[in-house]
């Protein structure tokens, strides 16, 4: 029970127990490369955590011989746009810089800043020998505070996620409207009975629809977009302008 599929495999028993699912679980042996292993295992079975590192390192190419054609191709083309590669350090600067102007009681209120947290992020942040994230996440982790709950952490405070935002309740009250990403013919079909009969708002255009959630979204996008190596406002807005994919 050491293993993090097999934590999150048991959370996923507990989930469908509380909810009285009638999913029936199956299992499956993970074998060739653990989940945290660092380095490709035999037959061209790689972990995540091994390709992060090969495409972080060498590009696409390195990465080839783990992945399907089709990501191999969509990889190469967010390379060669400026898109890829995102990781960390590309929100370095704004992410710091909120860690480091914001009162203790400004950092309580954001989402997963929890049992003090606060505080021993602006003690840790001021002893950093260089102002990087990275650094900030090794010297923050301890037992309590894994490196999984300090990133979410770090992109809650990114995008002002509160406490309030992220609440039970909040979250139990579902989503606030059904965002149409795509369809074809036969889904047109369908949205014209869901605007009749749906119980939510149907939105085709973001930009006509104002939802807190949707802001949300957006926030996200763009602060994705910023990160970037290559910057267009209209993709980082990409949210808020596109319409629906026609099939």
């Amino acid at each position: 029970m050491d293993q993090p599929n097999n934590s999150l495999g048991l959370h996923y028993l507990i989930a469908l127990q509380r909810l009285g699912s009638a999913i029936q679980p199956f299992t499956a042996a993970r074998t060739g490369a653990a989940y945290h292993e660092a380095t490709p295992g035999p037959g061209a079975i790689a972990s995540a955590t091994a390709v992060r590192r090969l495409l972080m390192a060498d590009g696409p190419n390195a990465a080839a011989p783990y992945v399907p054609a089709a990501t191999l191709a969509i990889l190469h083309r967010e390379w060669q746009e400026g898109r890829a590669p995102i990781h960390w350090e590309r929100f370095a600067q704004p992410l710091l810089h909120l860690a480091a102007t914001r009162r203790a009681s400004e950092l309580e209120r954001i989402a997963e800043v929890t049992e003090g947290l606060e505080h021993r992020l602006i003690r840790t942040l001021a002893q950093l020998p260089e102002p990087s994230v990275e650094a900030l996440l090794n010297a923050l982790k301890t037992k309590r505070y894994t490196r999984t709950k300090l990133q979410r952490m770090l992109a809650h405070l990114l995008l002002n996620h509160t406490k309030a935002e992220c609440s039970p309740e909040q979250l139990a009250a579902g989503p606030g409207y059904l965002r149409v990403l795509g369809f074809n013919i036969q889904g047109q079909s369908l949205l014209k009975q869901m605007k009749k009969t749906a119980s939510l708002p149907v939105v085709l255009k973001p930009s006509t629809f104002t939802h807190n959630q949707l802001e949300l979204d957006i926030q996200a996008q763009v602060a994705y977009g910023l990160a970037c190596e290559h910057r267009d406002t209209r993709k980082m807005f990409s949210d808020y302008y596109e319409s629906p994919v026609r099939l």
